[in-house]
């Protein structure tokens, strides 16, 4: 048997990661040659276009949210599913997604990344993964991802400014800034 991807899965984590995402900003973080293989696997799905899709995905729909909450220290957590991307820019299609919990059942511009170098040791270490808030905040003490043409870096905020933590310089105003780091997910095994 042929493992088919699971298209919808992924579908599912870019539209909660973006809810304004438009069909032809799917397919090109898919991958697809074009807009019509967004439709082609809504339409296996048997769902009647993309925003039926995005209401399942946002809504209370069990095949697309969890619904699993922990009550601790009267906090209530959500377990929340993102995508998971690849630590190379190039790579638009997500590895899959990552499930942590949050505060909110749907948190939105968030996503997980896995840290493929060892350059930020002993901050992070490879395979760690990531979860990044798009939200940009520059608090004191803060890791921000940042990404140039070619490759993603990590800084830490001191003093209002992106430092690379290797060699306490900044970072070029050229970085883009993707997000604060709000979770590290270390695997000892």
């Amino acid at each position: 048997m042929v493992d088919v991807p699971d298209y919808l899965t992924q579908m599912a984590a870019l539209v909660r990661q973006n809810p304004s995402i438009t069909v032809r900003e799917i397919a090109d973080k898919l991958q697809f040659a074009d807009s019509k293989s967004v439709y082609y696997w809504l339409q296996k799905g048997n769902i009647d276009g993309i925003n039926e899709f995005k209401r399942m995905v946002l809504g209370d729909n069990q095949e697309y949210t969890e619904g699993f909450a922990v009550h601790q220290n009267d906090q209530t957590l959500y377990v929340v599913r993102v995508p998971l991307l690849e630590w190379d820019p190039k790579q638009k299609k997500p590895l899959g997604e990552w499930c942590f919990l949050h505060d909110h059942p749907h948190p939105r511009g968030i996503f997980a990344i896995q840290v493929n170098t060892q350059q930020f040791s002993p901050w992070f270490l490879q395979q760690d993964i990531l979860v990044i808030d798009e939200t940009c905040t520059l608090e004191e003490d803060h890791w921000i991802l940042l990404q140039n043409m070619k490759q993603f870096v990590l800084g830490r905020v001191i003093h209002n400014l992106i430092m690379d933590p290797r060699i306490f310089r900044n970072y070029p105003p050229s970085y883009k800034r993707l997000g604060t780091v709000i979770l590290q997910h270390r695997s000892l095994s």
